[in-house]
């Protein structure tokens, strides 16, 4: 279903998001209005576009607007989540960050697609996006966040002749702030291979292109999650004197 050519009524967006009315008969509508991964989510048409709603229960959603105003601290290409509310439950709200002339592919999906074309993957994303590409490891660990996997990074395709662009904007918040009683944080999903801390890859991250801070990081921010103030402050601390 081509979701810019196609209406989406009340309906179907409640199926995909709460689960309701859920039927041998109705699930590819479900799963076509909906989208990968482990929490409920769906999509909504606005007069200025499509949004994505996102929800799995309120600690969910505050992490993952938390991480969202911390990375809009840093000078780093990334979706930003707002809050909302939808059937009486709070979700995060974003903007679709595709078009008709931009899609994305997964990072597992573009590594098959290197490998194919037998070029390194991680030199080729370099040359693409160097940047992004440090930034979204300083910014993942100082929020914590452990489900970088590789379907929840990649790269935006022009359509029209099906080459990569630069990486996708940095999505998918909600399971941030996991593995964040020390300063190493897990282990890194994105250095192609390598065994490497999460502080490891952030702090050779700001070696390469520096912390790219832009504004303060407020307490206030963490007014619904004040229990991660004091690690968020000791992990930018580190990757600040780093720099």
């Amino acid at each position: 279903m081509n979701l810019y050519e196609n209406h989406l009524d009340a309906t179907f967006v409640d199926i995909a998001l709460r689960g309701r009315q859920y039927t041998v008969q109705n699930e590819y509508l479900a799963r076509d209005l909906s989208t990968g991964g482990c929490f409920p989510k769906a999509w909504q048409r606005t007069e200025h576009g499509f949004r994505l709603m996102k929800g799995g229960g309120e600690d969910s959603v505050e992490r993952e607007l938390l991480a969202s105003q911390i990375c809009r601290c840093f000078q780093v290409s990334q979706v930003l989540y707002e809050r909302d509310h939808f059937d009486g439950e709070k979700v995060s709200v974003s903007d679709n960050m595709t078009s008709r002339e931009y899609s994305i592919a997964s990072m597992e999906a573009f590594a098959i697609y290197a490998a194919n074309q037998e070029r390194d993957v991680k030199k080729w994303i370099l040359s693409l996006d160097e940047h992004n590409y440090y930034m979204m490891n300083i910014v993942d660990y100082l929020i914590g966040n452990t489900d970088r996997h590789w379907g929840n990074w990649g790269v935006l395709v022009q359509n029209s002749n099906h080459r990569p662009v630069r990486l996708h904007d940095l999505m998918d918040f909600n399971r941030a702030f996991h593995s964040y009683g020390d300063l190493d944080g897990a282990n890194c999903q994105t250095v192609f291979g390598q065994q490497m801390s999460q502080r490891e890859a952030a702090v050779w991250a700001v070696a390469r292109i520096g912390l790219n801070q832009i504004r303060e990081v407020k307490r206030d921010a963490f007014s619904q999650l004040p229990q991660f103030y004091e690690m968020f402050c000791r992990r930018l601390e580190l990757l600040a004197v780093k720099g």
